[in-house]
């Protein structure tokens, strides 16, 4: 489900000698290609694997306790599992970058990971577009139909986003089935079948065409919403705290999908829909590389973001944090501190009137 390189790995042949202004610039820009593809990446996508694992495990630990009374909480839910199943795929990208295992370790990786990685990105995607839905519905229209509100209902959709991810990613794992040699075990789309290469393209379409509509569902329910909180202001003078929490928490989504996404997807989408990367010269290539792997980095840093979206939005997840840690959140500590002085306050009378 990914582009043509394992991860957006640039072949050899764009930084050749032949392809040089000369052989020391070539050699120089080989040299920090591979320290930054052997040592900055590998550390960096070791970082955000630690730190997922801990955020996310944390996030399944207190969902565990926390029963779907909503369907917020369930998509939520299934976010927690594709940022899992996305976080799973670090390790092999750590050892295809610092060069710790078998030349024909790329050909699983191209098979299997990148799959799975892009797989679970745009689920990820998709379900922070529902989450903006529900908002909306639950703020401007949250006397609408019953049944999209339902848990069935939610279940039913989340259900059919897993097997249509599941059957957009299928087809690339069995159809990258080329026999490796150290010539193609760089470039998955040699490992792929003619079928499998046209299948490839089809599903970036797809994926890519899937992230607009998402985009611009975010930002319309974002306006919306915010426009039926302003007008509701305007006419009675204060609206209410939960509609505020509400638009606070769609603003923690939108943020954290331009964060992630946006910037992967403005730095393919010219390379998707045409043949410019053919043309390009070498320090076009070279750049485009350089951010094609940071953009990359930033969607996969979503897997350690989503916890603030959780924290956020679900007031059950905070409460349950809370308690877990032994600490209390800001209100219930106003109501305790209240709670002890209206207590002194009774004790002071009775004393005083003895």
């Amino acid at each position: 489900m990914g582009y043509n390189l394992s991860y957006g790995k640039l072949p050899d042949n764009h930084l050749s000698p032949d392809n040089s202004s000369s052989p020391n610039a070539s050699s120089l820009g080989r040299s920090a290609r591979d320290e930054f593809t052997t040592i900055v990446l590998p550390v960096l996508y070791l970082v955000i694997f630690l730190a997922s694992l801990l955020l996310n495990g944390l996030a399944v630990w207190i969902f565990f306790h926390i029963r779907n009374k909503t369907s917020f909480i369930f998509y939520l839910k299934n976010i927690v599992v594709a940022d899992l199943l996305m976080t799973l795929t670090f390790p092999f990208k750590i050892i295809q970058d610092s060069r710790l295992g078998p030349w024909h370790f790329n050909s699983f990786l191209c098979r299997y990971t990148t799959v799975l990685f892009y797989a679970n990105m745009y689920t990820t995607i998709v379900f922070l577009g529902l989450i903006s839905i529900d908002r909306y519905l639950k703020v401007v229209k949250p006397f609408g139909d019953s049944r999209m509100y339902s848990i069935t209902f939610t279940k039913i959709l989340s259900a059919c986003v897993w097997v249509v991810m599941a059957f957009l990613a299928l087809p690339n794992l069995i159809l990258t089935n080329g026999y490796p040699t150290k010539r193609n075990v760089d470039d998955c789309l040699k490992l792929k079948s003619p079928l499998g290469v046209k299948w490839h393209s089809a599903v970036i379409y797809i994926n890519t065409c899937m992230f607009v509509v998402v985009l611009v569902v975010l930002i319309g329910c974002y306006i919306a919403i915010s426009r039926y909180i302003y007008k509701s202001s305007k006419q009675f003078i204060s609206s209410s705290s939960r509609k505020r929490k509400h638009n606070q928490s769609i603003r923690v989504v939108v943020a954290v999908f331009f964060t992630c996404f946006l910037p992967y997807h403005l730095c393919r989408i010219p390379f998707t829909f045409s043949h410019l990367d053919k043309i390009l010269d070498d320090s076009a290539h070279k750049i485009l590389y350089y951010c094609k792997e940071m953009t990359l980095f930033l969607s996969a840093c979503n897997v350690c973001l989503d916890p603030i979206i959780y924290f956020f939005m679900c007031r059950s997840f905070s409460r349950r944090l809370f308690r877990k840690s032994n600490m209390r959140t800001r209100s219930e500590s106003i109501r305790s501190l209240q709670s002890v002085r209206r207590s002194e306050v009774r004790i002071y009378h009775e004393y005083t009137d003895v």
